[in-house]
């Protein structure tokens, strides 16, 4: 497993998480938060990370 580094703006990391995760299915992969340690945990080809942030971030989009 490879953790993807965030930058805690709020508390809110465990929900983006599950968003990022459904995204993720779509590309076989998972996200899962670590309580432990606060960060995400990415399970899957490194190649799809940059897709899966931007398909997460046009969920918050307010223009679609």
């Amino acid at each position: 497993m490879h953790t993807i580094k965030i930058n805690r703006k709020n508390n809110n990391l465990e929900l983006v998480s599950k968003l990022m995760n459904s995204v993720a299915a779509k590309y076989n992969c998972t996200v899962k938060y670590n309580r432990n340690d606060g960060g995400l945990c990415f399970t899957g080809d490194d190649a799809f990370k940059p897709l899966i942030a931007e398909d997460t971030m046009r969920l918050f989009a307010k223009n679609q």
